[in-house]
């Protein structure tokens, strides 16, 4: 009797907790772990050498080929790139790689010495 308690308790507290609440479920859900959860969600990435809009630019076309990539915006004032990705299709860790493989530092990863940038996209002021 007492197994069967415990093993009602702890299923019903998996449907239970973890699970987004309903603005979440409602603006493009999706389910995952037994709850539903916001499928498109944003993240901000500094990218302190990202100083033109033409660097902007070049990002932004480097992450489209990404899959599960959305749309991404740029504030070059902070030097912050915003990028709504789908949250079951790639993850952030996935997003700061592509950005340190196209040349670019972003958070802790180190720009990748060997990728190759247009003349002039790289400056900073």
């Amino acid at each position: 009797m007492k197994k069967s308690l415990l093993l009602a308790l702890a299923v019903s507290s998996i449907f239970i907790g973890g699970c987004g609440d309903k603005a979440e479920k409602d603006a493009n859900p999706t389910f995952m772990f037994l709850c539903f959860r916001k499928e498109i969600v944003s993240d901000e990435y500094p990218v302190p050498e990202m100083a033109t809009p033409a660097a902007a630019a070049y990002l932004q076309n480097g992450l489209k080929n990404l899959p599960g990539y959305v749309d991404s915006s740029y504030n070059l004032a902070d030097r912050t790139l915003t990028v709504r990705y789908k949250s079951s299709t790639i993850r952030k860790m996935n997003i700061e790689e592509a950005i340190a493989l196209g040349g670019f530092t972003v958070n802790d990863r180190p720009a990748n010495p060997k990728a190759k940038l247009p003349e002039g996209i790289k400056n900073i002021e």
